[in-house]
């Protein structure tokens, strides 16, 4: 075994273990503390008990909480596929002044601090005097996740050869027919990919979504403002993240399965 082979397995060990380590391990505690029948992280087993997922759902605030974020991530997400797809075709396909100014523009959400863009946000709409709601959430949610679609889809658009779309038109089809019988199958898997990770990074949302919400509150806005008032609701909080955790793997591991996604 060369050193170059060593070393590559050295840091493929590391990479493992520390994934493992800060990842998959409070995972792990997440769901032996769901249902340990404790309420406290403590280091020993007191039984096994389903109560804590009963319990979580008989709080009305927690399930309103998951509501919330569930209906925001779902209107973020449409609108955002909606808004952003023409965007990627353009950082793609367009030149000049614009386009450069409209890539600067994709980069503030990716080196701007989370609180800075919350704060904002705040101040925009104190000053335009609207009140805070669901829909303010939304609203600065997808301002700043359109350039995050964008970045996602524009890569599977710069390997596609241009010559097809021009052949299709060539042979008779119209501009729409081009896109949807040729570009579209080609870029689904990356719109999808897209769809999934903007739906999971608005329901995660915790800055942004703290600074414009009005009295409702998102999953994690709720688990933060809940959690320093009333620590015994920890294994309530471990129990809807397990199921959480549990949905999305699922429905991740589905549709990867089916090649509806592109992960690499």
């Amino acid at each position: 075994m060369n050193g170059g082979r060593i070393v590559r397995y050295i840091f493929a060990l590391y990479s493992l273990v520390t994934i493992i380590f800060f990842i998959y391990l409070p995972i792990a505690v997440i769901y032996v503390y769901s249902v340990n029948n404790v309420q406290y992280f403590v280091p020993e087993w007191r039984g096994f008990t389903l109560e804590w997922f009963i319990r979580a759902f008989n709080r009305r605030d927690l399930v309103d909480s998951l509501i919330n974020s569930l209906i925001i991530a779902s209107i973020v997400t449409s609108v955002s596929m909606v808004l952003g797809v023409p965007p990627a075709f353009y950082v793609v396909r367009g030149r000049g002044k614009i386009k450069n100014m409209y890539l600067l523009y994709l980069m503030i959400p990716f080196v701007i601090p989370w609180i800075i863009i919350g704060v904002s946000s705040y101040i925009f709409y104190w000053y335009l005097n609207i009140p805070k709601s669901l829909l303010t959430a939304a609203l600065s949610h997808i301002v700043y996740s359109i350039p995050l679609i964008v970045t996602l889809i524009a890569p599977r658009l710069y390997t596609m050869d241009p010559d097809i779309e021009n052949a299709s038109m060539d042979l008779g089809a119209d501009p729409l027919k081009t896109f949807r019988y040729v570009v579209f199958p080609q870029i689904l898997p990356a719109i999808l990919s897209a769809a999934v990770i903007t739906f999971a990074w608005s329901f995660d949302n915790f800055i942004v979504s703290y600074y414009t919400l009005g009295d409702e509150l998102t999953w994690p806005v709720w688990v933060f403002s809940i959690l320093g008032k009333v620590p015994r609701v920890m294994p309530l909080i471990n129990a809807v993240s397990v199921i959480i955790i549990t949905v999305s793997s699922i429905i991740l591991y589905i549709i990867v399965k089916k090649g509806l996604i592109e992960i690499l």
